[in-house]
């Protein structure tokens, strides 16, 4: 028989193989108060079901940015994999999550494993997403974060800009065209705070990839977040936002 945890103050009797199941129902409907009882009753964030799917890896392929900060909050593994061997990295970018994709590297996810159809993070983003606003900001997070771009996917033997390419994806290619092509920004800091004034999000990806600390200050006392919220460039703050969760 299975073996309930009524010491637990609150909990009704429910052993920990209901409280797991309970808990990734609750990551499916993104219900964070449900979870956060569960938890402090004793659902593991990273206990999976048949298919291979745990709180933790749910919250990253659906976009649940706040579910996702409390399963990091309570040990959810980062390394962990799916069914198909991929990171939650992966899972999010197929998705363009480029918030969870942020939280993610935050938190120390690896960012250029392989899954079992051979690609990386970026791979999906490009291969499996659209060529709109939230896959251009999945790109430029990932890149910012560090992630390998120019790295041929195992079967197709495309790199990300020659998938951009092949899909049609004029924007996205325009984007991965400006990563690969503008030079290493010599002074990450300055770079930054320029792009976060101009709005150029492209060279605001680079500074950042290039060692920038998105919560360093102008002269005036300003954060890049800051200075890029005040100017109505959207796109480079959600992208200082992504990786800056105390800039927020």
């Amino acid at each position: 028989m299975p073996t309930p945890t009524p010491t637990v103050p609150g909990n009704p009797g429910l052993d920990q193989a209901q409280l797991d199941a309970q808990l990734r129902e609750a990551a499916w409907a993104n219900d964070v108060e449900a979870a956060g009882r569960l938890i402090a009753w004793g659902a593991n964030v990273n206990a999976k079901d048949g298919t291979m799917q745990s709180p933790y890896l749910i919250a990253t392929s659906e976009g649940s940015v706040e579910f996702l900060r409390l399963t990091l909050a309570h040990g959810a593994n980062v390394k962990d994999l799916d069914s198909w061997n991929g990171t939650g990295l992966i899972r999010a970018a197929e998705r363009g999550h480029w918030e969870v994709i942020g939280e993610l590297i935050q938190a120390g996810v690896p960012l250029d494993h392989v899954n079992r159809v051979g690609y990386q993070a970026i791979h999906e983003a490009v291969w499996f997403g659209r060529d709109d606003a939230s896959y251009h900001a999945t790109v430029r997070v990932l890149v910012a974060g560090g992630v390998q771009f120019n790295v041929p996917s195992v079967n197709e033997g495309l790199t990300p800009a020659q998938m951009a390419a092949s899909k049609g994806f004029p924007g996205q290619s325009a984007v991965l065209a400006a990563l690969t092509q503008a030079p290493v920004p010599t002074d990450p800091a300055a770079a930054l705070l320029a792009a976060a004034k101009s709005g150029d999000a492209n060279a605001a990806t680079l500074a950042l990839r290039a060692g920038a600390n998105p919560g360093l200050q102008n002269s005036d006392g300003k954060t890049p977040l800051e200075v890029a919220e005040a100017a109505g460039n959207v796109q480079v703050a959600q992208l200082v936002g992504a990786l800056c969760t105390a800039c927020r």
